[in-house]
């Protein structure tokens, strides 16, 4: 177990036990509620050896057993062992902010576990390639908990509790989502409340021991966490990250600035270079242990090398766009409905027709390919329509591209299933309330939080995100749908709010979003490096895509006939992670770059 020491520096070192050794624990992440926890606990009689977090969840299973859990308000992969019972509990946070993973021997019962995949490598016998897993990574961007990429390696589902006892398993979840609880309050009632719950779960994230940052894009979210640590007192530092040159256009810097000048921050600006940092990706890789389909994974990488030199600790906005419907896609189901009160003549004759004939821009501007994708679905029912607005690839390109040996050895080759199972589940209230469901349980989670969690832990720096607070998160999600989503403007009740922290004129900013300049990368300085990786004889000798659907992708993308930038690096994801880790077998990075993958040293 290695320590990131946040709260109490000096004696809150790992494992921590109850006052006679008979509870053990050791975990990774934080217990915001730790102050309160420690109170109620001594004033039943435990006696505390130090002033860390940690130690609140030995006393707390003394006192209440396997629902020690409900008490905890933070993010936390928690591994318990009850020296007593024998018993080992395995307990992954709510919301799923921080990881854990598994691999249970049916015949001997044994459990391996760790806060990543590397740990249960050392076995050795784990590396083989879980086909499902592939299939559902090319349809949703991510792998859906329990599943990981490794066969017979198991991820714990956010919310869950794995008890091994007796050389057995059991897993059960702790926590749901109140669906629908509040459809009756009043939106002033409502705008106080989430006020009120805002303002708690950024001071229960600024509880440290060490100096707390904040994460700066200029955007809504970033935005309003900061201006909530300001007017709670911190003096914050700020951090801002963008490109020069060729790459400008994927800046928000100027935002950010302002925003940094309104609420008087120190603030820091990682300016990078307009040229491709593909070097990094062995790197990247190996903190993830598995392919992702994120290219701005280097730029948080970089960002949080950058302000470790700072601080230890940085707030982000992360969550916001899932609970409060910030996406293009959340507003696309409401212009769904008035796009369909135009006659079809219009829609398929003459709109979709001009449409799908536009070029898709590399440069930063996604307006063509955000209108193609929505008409693409327009003519479907909404579930459907948003499934294919949601996936990484069409079905029917998914089903050229992967090779006949993974889709035989997939229950579902469409990769798909678990997406639909969400949508159009019977009884979960409205498509949006279904919506949330899938992207709270599954993209949350195993996408946005997993390149958060690993690249910041990468540089030594803990990143937090008081948006994805389970009683912040219950109640926003609770709300009427309307209140989130007004006609086609999203976050609406969080903009309501926000002007108590920020400008106005940010808080009403249309979205960008984070981004990479990854497409415009592969048509230039990387146009040798990929048509050499992700050659015909290269992806053949791995044996997971079809070769020839693999080109038509990589020249559809060079002619400008549709921009592939998150389809091509998540193609180029899995085949340097199976170069990387099923085929050279890597056990350390240090000393193992770009040019040690195959296909990548003559390019």
């Amino acid at each position: 177990m290695r320590r990131l020491s946040i709260i109490d520096l000096a004696g809150g070192h790992q494992p921590i036990s109850n006052e006679d050794g008979t509870v053990v624990v050791v975990f990774n992440g934080e217990i915001y509620n730790y102050e309160e926890l420690t109170a109620s606990l001594k004033s039943h009689g435990h006696l505390f050896k130090t002033n860390s977090d940690t130690e609140t969840i030995v006393h707390l299973y003394e006192d209440h057993g396997l629902k020690f859990v409900e008490h905890l308000r933070g993010m936390f992969a928690i591994a318990l062992w009850d020296t007593r019972k024998r018993r080992l509990v395995l307990v992954r946070d709510r919301i799923g902010e921080k990881p854990l993973f598994y691999q249970y021997d049916e015949d001997d019962g044994s459990l391996l576990f760790g806060s990543e995949i590397k740990a249960i490598l050392q076995r050795g016998d784990g590396r083989h390639v879980h086909a499902q897993a592939l299939c559902q990574f090319m349809a949703a961007g991510y792998v859906p908990a329990p599943n990981t990429f490794y066969r017979g390696i198991q991820k714990v589902p956010p919310a869950c509790m794995i008890v091994h006892e007796n050389h057995k398993v059991e897993i059960h979840r702790y926590w749901n989502r109140e669906h629908g609880s509040r459809q009756t309050i009043s939106f002033k009632d409502a705008c106080s409340e989430l006020s009120d719950l805002l303002v708690d779960s950024v001071r229960l994230c600024l509880k440290s021991d060490v100096e707390v940052g904040s994460f700066l894009s200029g955007g809504l979210d970033s935005s309003v966490i900061t201006g909530i640590m300001r007017q709670l007192g911190a003096e914050v530092q700020t951090f801002s990250v963008g490109y020069q040159g060729a790459a400008v256009g994927f800046n928000e810097l100027s935002y950010a600035r302002r925003v940094a000048d309104t609420l008087v921050t120190k603030h820091h600006e990682l300016i990078l270079q307009p040229d491709s940092t593909i070097e990094l990706l062995p790197r990247i890789l190996w903190h993830f242990d598995e392919p992702h389909g994120e290219p701005s994974s280097v730029l948080v990488f970089l960002l949080s090398a950058f302000t470790r030199k700072q601080v230890k600790v940085a707030m982000g906005g992360t969550g916001g766009d899932e609970i409060f419907y910030g996406y293009p896609k959340h507003a696309g189901l409401r212009m769904l409905e008035y796009y369909r009160l135009l006659p079809r003549f219009v829609r398929v004759g003459m709109l979709e027709h001009v449409i799908m004939k536009w070029p898709e821009s590399t440069k930063g501007n996604r307006f063509a390919k955000r209108a193609k994708r929505f008409v693409t679905g327009a003519s479907l029912p909404a579930e459907e329509a948003y499934l294919s607005w949601t996936s990484l690839l069409n079905r029917d390109l998914r089903d050229h591209l992967l090779s006949t040996e993974i889709r035989d050895h997939s229950a579902d080759p469409s990769g798909e299933e678990f997406l639909r199972s969400f949508l159009t589940a019977p009884g979960r209230g409205s498509l949006l309330d279904r919506v949330t469901d899938m992207e709270v349980t599954g993209y949350l989670p195993e996408y946005q939080l997993t390149y958060i969690d690993r690249m910041s832990m990468a540089a030594g720096l803990e990143a937090r995100s008081p948006l994805c607070d389970w009683r912040l998160v219950d109640y926003v999600t609770s709300l009427p749908d309307g209140y989130r989503l007004k006609g086609a403007r999203s976050k609406h009740i969080f903009k309501a709010i926000a002007t108590q922290w920020i400008p106005k004129e940010i808080a009403e900013r249309k979205k960008v979003g984070f981004d990479s300049p990854i497409g415009q990368w592969i048509k230039d300085e990387l146009r040798g490096f990929m048509s050499s990786f992700l050659s015909p004889e290269q992806i053949k000798k791995t044996g997971l895509f079809n070769p020839a659907a693999v080109q038509q992708l990589l020249a559809a993308h060079l002619a400008g006939q549709n921009d592939y930038s998150l389809q091509l690096w998540s193609l180029l994801s899995v085949e340097a992670w199976h170069r990387m880790f099923i085929e050279d077998n890597i056990s350390e990075i240090s000393g193992y770059s770009l040019q040690n993958i195959r296909g990548a040293g003559n390019s």
